[in-house]
């Protein structure tokens, strides 16, 4: 909630208070809002309060907030001379068929009541190489937001949690020989898993879809800047290009150690926005 001005204080320009409050805070350098600055109603906020609001998200997943940074994170991994890392992280353009979970994980409808799951770009980016994809087996119900599978990686495990609810009726074979697939061509090749969903038409309500999708994508890119500033590492840029001298990044771990990755993943699939 904003403050209310006492007589005795100077009313700052109206210029200053198109501000976000989380820019005046010094946690972000900038923001463009298309809200008009209705901190009360936007969705970022939502973001960054419930860093701080226990109980906000409905989901059996252990919640990872953000923590200093450890010897285990130390940030570089490569000989990168640069000091703050970049980010080059794009959403692109997103096939309208396609829904995206908070936590992160894509619903796709194939044919009937026949849906593709699988992990989003943004999650694929931050992931730490996978060695290994576990599911549920065939014929096994999932319930939406709950677990039903896990990717191993270099530098540990991340649970998945079901984007809609269902029959799982496939897993992706693939994925026995090359798991890598999930982080390489998460919206293609690297999908998890194929369910019959049950119909229940409000957890569509749930995900997002075409250009709410993309906001979403770019928001949370944002977020994801948010934590790396919590543990004291500076982002100089999120985007498409680079400054000169830059260094082309494919995933996260080519610049960040990947025990750091998979801490970002785990406390932004959990994090990223409320679910109610």
């Amino acid at each position: 909630m904003k403050k209310e001005l006492s007589k005795k204080e100077k009313i700052p320009p109206e210029e200053e208070l198109n501000r976000c409050v989380w820019m005046t805070a010094g946690v972000i350098s900038f923001k463009l809002c298309p809200f008009y600055y209705d901190c009360e109603n936007c969705d970022f906020d939502k973001v960054m309060r419930v860093q701080t609001r226990p109980g906000g998200l409905k989901t059996n997943v252990k919640r990872y907030m953000p923590k200093p940074v450890l010897r285990s994170e130390s940030a570089y991994t490569t000989g990168i001379e640069s000091e703050e890392p970049f980010f080059t992280f794009s959403v692109g353009e997103i096939d309208e068929q396609l829904h995206i979970h908070p936590s992160h994980l894509w619903a796709r409808h194939e044919y009937d009541h026949t849906w593709k799951v699988g992990v989003d770009k943004l999650l694929a980016y931050i992931l730490p190489p996978p060695v290994k994809v576990e599911l549920y087996r065939p014929n096994q119900e999932i319930i939406q937001e709950e677990v039903f599978g896990r990717i191993l990686t270099e530098a540990g495990t991340l649970f998945v949690t079901a984007p809609l609810s269902g029959r799982l009726v496939q897993t992706n074979p693939r994925l026995t020989q090359k798991p890598e697939l999930v982080q390489s061509d998460p919206l293609g090749e690297g999908w998890l898993a194929v369910i019959d969903r049950l119909q229940d038409g409000s957890e569509l309500e749930k995900l997002y879809a075409g250009p709410p999708a993309i906001q979403f994508l770019k928001e949370e890119a944002q977020h994801l800047r948010i934590l790396l500033k919590y543990r004291g590492i500076q982002v100089s840029q999120i985007g498409e290009t680079l400054p000169d001298g830059g260094t082309d990044i494919k995933y996260l771990h080519q610049i960040l150690a990947p025990k750091l990755c998979l801490n970002l993943a785990r406390e932004l699939i959990v994090s990223g926005k409320d679910i109610y």
